[in-house]
């Protein structure tokens, strides 16, 4: 049983994109049953109003959590995106230090591809990628953000809130089974909108779970490295290493850690 989390304090003008989306996802057949709970099916759609998606109350019973939320960039990125929250280091936007939260790569990938599919369908023309695990919060339940970038004009943007919307409720529609049968990845290199990752999850439906980017290589330990292949609702039979960039010491450092784990490199 999935659980859908957004925020209608529209006071707050990020959230535009995260009521907007709720918005059109409730015009895909969820039913009102209180003033700030909607369902469809087994799915539940909560008004947490949230003043920020970095402290979204997550105390609800369900198996696996979808927030809605928007995302800011300096550069003001038009973009959809998607990725695990978790802290790779210090935690200086929500979430505990060096804690990943539990991924699940096949609910990930289906709403990446999604995204991409409707963003092409629609002619929106936004950058369609993941993001690698960053901020908060910090749960014990599997957990995906999906987001509207970058700014107040794509947050109030009605067809960017369409394509999300459509890509969560497909992928909560999904057969479990349907990307059972694609190997599970753990990518490491790159940056932070994961381009490497998002190809090969787009071209060659590769799963990624959690991605390390390589501005926090260096804070690759054995403590994060456990977490990045057991905290996953699926598990990981390789790591995916984007090596670009990396420096000897710390492709020793990931080659010596996977050696221990046996888990197999990949490089491209």
């Amino acid at each position: 049983m999935p659980t859908i989390l957004f925020s209608s304090l529209v006071e707050i003008i990020e959230n535009f994109a995260s009521n907007n989306i709720a918005c059109e996802l409730i015009k895909l057949g969820f039913e009102q049953k209180t003033e700030r709970e909607w369902v469809y099916r087994n799915a539940k759609l909560i008004d947490t109003r949230f003043n920020s998606a970095l402290n979204v109350p997550t105390h609800y019973e369900t198996d696996y959590f979808i927030v809605l939320s928007p995302h800011k960039s300096k550069t003001k990125l038009q973009s959809l995106t998607v990725h695990i929250p978790g802290n790779w280091g210090s935690a200086e936007h929500g979430g505990k230090p060096r804690t990943l939260n539990i991924s699940y790569a096949s609910k990930q990938y289906a709403i990446l591809r999604t995204l991409f599919e409707k963003n092409k369908k629609y002619e929106l023309n936004f950058n369609v990628n993941y993001e690698v695990d960053h901020h908060g919060p910090t749960i014990d339940k599997p957990i995906i953000f999906v987001e509207i970038g970058s700014s107040e004009n794509e947050w109030k943007n009605p067809l960017a809130a369409k394509i999300i919307a459509e890509a969560v409720f497909e992928t909560i529609n999904e057969n479990e089974t349907q990307n059972s049968e694609q190997e599970k990845y753990f990518g490491v290199g790159g940056g932070h909108y994961a381009p490497i990752f998002t190809r090969y999850a787009l071209e060659k439906k590769f799963n990624f779970g959690h991605m390390l980017p390589k501005y926090k290589v260096d804070t690759l330990a054995k403590d994060t490295f456990t977490q990045a292949i057991e905290k996953n609702i699926e598990s990981i039979s390789k790591i995916i290493l984007d090596e670009k960039g990396l420096n000897k010491e710390q492709r020793e450092n990931i080659e010596k850690l996977a050696k221990e784990f046996k888990i197999k490199i990949e490089k491209v």
